[in-house]
């Protein structure tokens, strides 16, 4: 695997919860929900940081219990609103991969990331969050392939 460890700033995000299976049709709707409610609040605008944070392993959690929250940077003024809520990212050292494919693909990238390049990494996973990184928009083509950043947060072992 190609990872880069960077270091992430801490950020607040906006955000938008689904509960339900991973990979599912939901989330692609959970997507275009949280865009039509931020685009007319302006927070669309380039260079904030869009992510996607699955707060349960499907490995653990029953797939109807799953937790997935659809995100966007806000100033740390911004106050939660009707369904959307707020929460603080920590920032941090993350190992960060490059995935291109599908709702379907993306679970098998996550155990790559932990399974293959972790174990001989040095470092360990730490409670902070796991997210995706939408650094080239949340855009999905017509196939349903998506782009992102995986990021995994890390401590030395």
């Amino acid at each position: 695997m190609d990872i880069e460890i960077r270091t992430l700033p801490a950020m607040t995000v906006a955000y938008l919860r689904h509960t339900g299976p991973y990979g599912s049709p939901g989330i692609g709707q959970l997507w275009g929900r949280f865009s039509a409610w931020a685009g007319p609040r302006g927070l669309l605008a380039p260079g904030r940081a869009m992510l996607g944070i699955s707060q349960d392993s499907p490995d653990i959690t029953p797939a109807d219990k799953l937790r997935y929250d659809a995100c966007i940077e806000v100033d740390a003024g911004f106050r939660p609103e009707g369904e959307v809520g707020v929460q603080p990212l920590p920032g941090g050292r993350y190992a960060c991969t490059r995935f291109d494919g599908d709702g379907a693909q993306i679970h098998a990238a996550w155990m790559a990331l932990f399974g293959q390049w972790l174990p001989g990494s040095g470092y360990q996973c730490d409670d902070r969050p796991c997210f995706e990184w939408y650094d080239r928009g949340a855009d999905v083509d017509a196939q349903g392939r998506f782009s992102c950043l995986l990021c995994a947060p890390l401590k030395p072992l």
